[in-house]
């Protein structure tokens, strides 16, 4: 889980954690605090006396991008090669009673997006131009690379341990070089890239349950996106050549 800015929704979030999995699977929660400057390092670091988190610390705000990449890395030292790792954010968009279904999805996929707009799938409470920036992003990535995702943009995801390490061994830190919302597409793509089989599962992301802010710079949103597709697009015509 990224936190930036945080203080919230995090006590919330993992509480909800706690309730939907605890009688259920063994589980950990990695949290990466993005240099937040409101009281999420605290509010995390008391909540790691009663729940089994672990708190990473980023001392300056880094971006998604290295907070995935710090959390994944931390993941992938640990984990097992039958274990699952989730990715999810830390506003309350995000339900966890779909994690269960999600490791439903996860025995026969190794990668499992949580998505809107699957049959089942929808989002409530979403500022329109962040609904109008992942339709577009979602229909550029379905006519440039025929991935079939339809909801490429979220982040709300299960990934099969063993792929995620093999992709740590692989590209060692490159797993992850984006610094903002684009990085969770770059993970998609490479995951998939690496021979990971892909399935979908609805979800209702509920920008209602927020507290706080939106983090998203909707201008260099858009041109980190563009400049992501762009690359892997040369990339491919590359290997075609």
């Amino acid at each position: 889980m990224p936190c930036f800015n945080e203080e919230k929704n995090v006590t919330s979030l993992i509480c909800s954690i706690n309730h939907v999995l605890k009688d259920k699977i063994p589980y950990k929660i990695i949290a990466v605090n993005d240099g937040s400057y409101d009281r999420t390092g605290e509010v995390l670091k008391d909540l790691s006396a009663d729940y089994p988190l672990q708190v990473v610390e980023h001392y300056t705000n880094m971006g998604l991008g290295a907070s995935l990449r710090s959390g994944l890395l931390v993941a992938t030292e640990e984990v097992l090669d039958d274990d699952v790792i989730v990715t999810m954010d830390s506003d309350n968009t995000h339900d966890p009673k779909h994690i269960l279904d999600m490791l439903i999805a996860a025995r026969k996929a190794d990668i499992v997006v949580g998505s809107r707009y699957v049959v089942g799938g929808a989002q409530l409470n979403v500022p329109p131009h962040r609904v109008i920036l992942s339709k577009v992003i979602n229909t550029l990535v379905g006519k440039l690379f025929k991935l079939q995702v339809k909801d490429t943009t979220s982040g709300f995801r299960c990934f099969r341990a063993i792929l995620l390490k093999r992709l740590y061994t692989t590209l060692k830190g490159n797993v992850i070089n984006s610094q903002g919302f684009e990085s969770s597409l770059e993970l998609l793509f490479k995951a998939i890239h690496s021979g990971g089989f892909v399935t979908e599962i609805p979800i209702l992301l509920d920008y209602g349950q927020k507290g706080g802010k939106s983090k998203m710079h909707l201008f260099a949103t858009v041109i980190n996106y563009v400049r992501l597709l762009l690359k892997f697009k040369t990339l491919a015509y590359k290997n075609l050549a």
